[in-house]
């Protein structure tokens, strides 16, 4: 399955959480969920009013790690084949970590957080050299 780089709206991952059997718990000013998995372990999530935001890469990957416990390509499978996830799940890949000094310098020159995630360390180093080069305005 083609994993989507982008991040969901609040809407999916609480579609997620219907697909994969969470108990909607009550609403304050967030949406809340719990679910119990087989081995007794509680999870809980909550989700924003803002159904059509979307959230930065670094908080969709600990929302995932910390709270729903699925792997990137698990969520989106879960959202594509209305199928619950089984547990106990795969692995999460961590997200490539870029030096905050490249990540500083393609910011400040215009590249956004999004653009930076979809590179690796090399290939954001590299744009960065580039970036350098290039004649001031």
């Amino acid at each position: 399955m083609n994993v989507p780089s982008r991040t969901p709206t609040w809407d999916e991952i609480e579609q997620f959480c219907a697909i994969d059997g969470w108990t909607h718990i009550r609403s304050t000013d967030h949406e809340f969920w719990q679910k119990t998995l087989v081995s007794g372990e509680v999870l809980e999530t909550h989700t924003s009013f803002a159904a059509k935001k979307t959230m930065s890469q670094g908080r969709f990957a600990a929302i995932l790690r910390n709270q729903l416990k699925v792997s990137r390509r698990e969520f989106w499978n879960a959202l594509k084949t209305r199928l619950p996830v089984e547990r106990p799940t795969e692995e999460e890949e961590p997200p490539p970590t870029h030096d905050a000094w490249v990540v500083l310098g393609l910011k400040e020159r215009g590249v956004t957080e999004e653009e930076i995630a979809r590179l690796n360390p090399a290939e954001a180093k590299k744009l960065l050299h580039e970036k350098w080069s290039e004649p001031s305005a």
